[in-house]
């Protein structure tokens, strides 16, 4: 953690931008603001951004304490930041320009580290430790003696309680950072209030037609669960896995663009030792794309055909229940 605070030290003086992915969430907005701010409070003049679009819920979060972002401004910047990014394929449109950036390139995530990213950028920092980027910078923060201001804190908190699914997939570690965050002045109602989703007739729709067009298999044991819905991919994917499947895949094709979510329960994944972010990744190459995650979360995008991308990935999953089959 020194290490990065050191780099980030450096951009006094400098022009930054912090940048997450694209259909940025509440965790990747929040990091991606409050960063932005701490790096002007070092001395760097400093813009926060995100590539494509907004999730409602970051909207929401930003509507409320009064904070704007770029989406895909110009890049006249000596140096890039990128948070909660494993990838340029996760900027969408925005990748190619932010790959071609000539200036100083850094990566601070909590992501499966992707190695051509790796390479391309001048400092890499991956911490696969935290469950989310806020929990992360939230530490990070610490470590540089910095105090954040409770509208600060209270983005923060909304970021680790959208990552962790409300404190569900959170670690022992998640609450010490959260307790240091209500002691800093985060308003924890206020940020459950925000984030409490409103009654969406279009949601339930997606998950009725994900139902309909759901196709189960069977693997050495476990019960996956492939749906083609159009949007809402990562909650029908979870909702499935609630009901009982080991790990589901939902995804979508649209004029060749392929787009997929990957949800597993805690213990398909403590069991076999598969990490989703690795499937994602091996995925996104095969279909000229990108794709990351964490062990039970990740996504994917692509180019190609729906059936093909079914055809690979339970392949994929073929492959490597295999090995695990034999290891018992």
């Amino acid at each position: 953690m020194m290490e990065v605070a050191e780099a980030l030290r450096s951009l006094s003086g400098k022009r930054a931008l912090v940048l997450c992915h694209h259909f940025a969430d509440p965790d990747g907005v929040a990091s991606t603001v409050v960063l932005s701010e701490v790096l002007s409070t070092l001395g760097a003049k400093s813009v926060a951004a995100v590539a494509d679009d907004i999730s409602l819920p970051a909207r929401q979060i930003l509507e409320y304490f009064g904070r704007k972002v770029e989406i895909n401004p110009e890049l006249d910047f000596d140096a890039i930041v990128l948070v909660d990014t494993s990838s340029f394929g996760h900027l969408g449109s925005f990748g190619e320009k932010v790959e071609k950036f000539q200036g100083l390139k850094i990566v601070i995530d909590h992501h499966r580290p992707n190695e051509e990213t790796r390479k391309a950028v001048d400092f890499h920092f991956v911490f696969e430790e935290y469950i989310s980027e806020c929990e992360l910078l939230a530490d990070l923060v610490k470590e540089m003696g910095l105090k954040l201001t409770p509208e600060q804190a209270s983005m923060l908190l909304a970021g680790i309680l959208t990552d962790t699914a409300h404190f569900r997939l959170a670690k022992p570690k998640t609450f010490l950072v959260v307790s240091e965050l209500l002691k800093a002045g985060a308003d924890y109602q206020k940020v459950v209030e925000l984030l409490r989703p409103p009654e969406d007739k279009s949601k339930r729709v997606a998950v009725l037609k994900a139902i309909e067009r759901s196709e189960v298999k069977r693997i050495h044991g476990f019960h996956f669960i492939f749906s083609e819905v159009g949007a809402f991919e990562g909650d029908v994917a979870s909702i499935f896995v609630k009901i009982g499947a080991d790990a589901a895949f939902v995804a979508s094709e649209d004029k060749g663009k392929l787009r997929m979510s990957m949800r597993a329960s805690e213990q398909f994944i403590e069991e076999t030792k598969i990490h989703l972010g690795e499937v994602a990744e091996e995925l996104g190459k095969i279909f000229n794309g990108s794709g990351g995650g964490h062990p039970g979360a990740a996504s994917m995008m692509g180019e190609g055909r729906l059936k093909d991308l079914k055809r690979n990935l339970f392949n994929l999953l073929q492959k490597k229940l295999a090995r695990y089959a034999l290891g018992k």
